[in-house]
């Protein structure tokens, strides 16, 4: 059976998008279609091992590396178990940004969509008063994707605890060696695009390949996109570009992307807060890797 042997785990508004549509150029690299397939997590006992890679590599070609990107697979204990029984010698990557850009990226990615009507420290509020309710829940958590597939208003809010990284990492380190896993800070990515994906390709051992046409992936939508979204809704529709063929969604949301200003800055008063919650969580990551962040 054809065995994929690439997993990149984590974590979700870090770039995971990015890197994967770098390394699908690679000519030595297949990743999945759609990039998230949501099996280990969300969709295990809906069919075998067998069907999702038939499903999700059929446009295998004899690649060496075959892989997927769905960046929620490290929060989940159960989908790193099925992960380890099934693939136990496969590598993972885990892309790391600032918790509270992460955690302001997130909130926005569901407000813009219309899927979330709170502001942001509205949303922080309602994620301390959530706690981890339906976050831990196998069950729960595959209604919650379900949802976000079909772009239904949010009924759980991960912003905050996405950004807890050392406890789950301290999960994985259970189940794997250190050695499978290659951990990228988002920001490092963002600004030596290329360097950083020689030491992808030195993890993955293949050949170095110069990607063509970097520039950004999964670009965050402008700020009067909210308003489309709602109108598309009110037509009795939901996930904007759900109907649309996988060629032509990246096409749709750069231009979605360029609809009214950016998203607006954080509040500084906001941001300071978030500092000093992930301020322990950001200490125990950086003793747990042995290396800084530098999260300012």
């Amino acid at each position: 059976m054809l065995s994929p042997n690439l997993f990149i785990i984590g974590m979700p508004k870090c770039g995971t998008t990015a890197l994967a549509a770098y390394l699908q150029r690679h000519p030595d690299v297949l990743m999945s279609v759609p990039k998230e397939p949501h099996y280990f997590d969300a969709y295990y006992d809906n069919f075998g091992v067998d069907e999702y890679v038939s499903k999700y590599y059929r446009h295998f070609k004899g690649e060496k590396i075959i892989g997927e990107a769905t960046p929620v697979y490290l929060r989940a204990p159960w989908a790193l178990e099925r992960l380890a029984e099934h693939f136990p010698k496969a590598k993972h990557i885990a892309l790391l940004r600032n918790p509270v850009d992460r955690a302001y990226s997130h909130w926005w990615m569901f407000y813009s969509r219309a899927m979330d009507p709170l502001t942001f420290e509205e949303a922080i509020e309602a994620c301390i008063r959530q706690g981890e309710d339906g976050l831990d829940n196998p069950q729960h958590w595959k209604t919650l994707v379900q949802r976000f597939q079909i772009g239904q208003s949010v009924i759980a809010r991960p912003y905050l605890s996405n950004g807890y990284y050392a406890r789950f990492l301290k999960k994985y380190f259970e189940r794997f060696n250190r050695e499978q896993l290659l951990v990228i800070q988002t920001e490092e990515f963002n600004q030596n695009t290329s360097f950083v994906l020689e030491k992808v390709y030195q993890f993955l051992e293949i050949e170095p390949y110069q990607a063509k046409d970097i520039r950004r992936h999964n670009e965050a939508y402008g700020m009067y996109t909210r308003q489309v979204f709602n109108v598309v809704k009110g037509l009795g529709l939901t996930r904007l570009t759900q109907s649309v063929p996988e060629s032509a969604r990246d096409r749709i949301k750069r231009v979605l992307a360029k609809v009214g200003k950016r998203q607006a800055v954080m509040n500084p008063e906001t941001r300071e807060r978030l500092m000093q919650h992930y301020a322990p969580h950001n200490s125990e990551l950086e003793e747990l890797l042995g290396r800084r962040m530098n999260w300012n």
